[in-house]
């Protein structure tokens, strides 16, 4: 626990998450991309392309939130006991 109440461990299994979770619909996204491309629907195809490079865009933003957490975490003071 950290000294200001937020639980490190806790917050780095939820963006954990949140990235999982975009990862999983940029799998979806690309699964029903080749499947349109099978039946020549280049509109939709369009549109799911473009989805996938947003959802790539924002894993790539979210490189690194580990190390960002570890940072935060270690920027923030202490309480000292007297």
């Amino acid at each position: 626990m950290h000294d200001v109440g937020m639980n490190m461990s806790q917050l780095a299994m939820s963006v954990k998450q949140i990235d999982d979770t975009i990862a999983l619909a940029r799998s979806w996204s690309h699964d029903l991309y080749h499947a349109t491309e099978a039946f020549d629907m280049q509109r939709t195809e369009e549109k799911l392309a473009g989805a996938m490079r947003a959802l790539d865009e924002a894993r790539a933003a979210l490189s690194g939130y580990e190390d960002a957490i570890e940072a935060d975490h270690n920027a923030v003071g202490t309480v000292k006991l007297v």
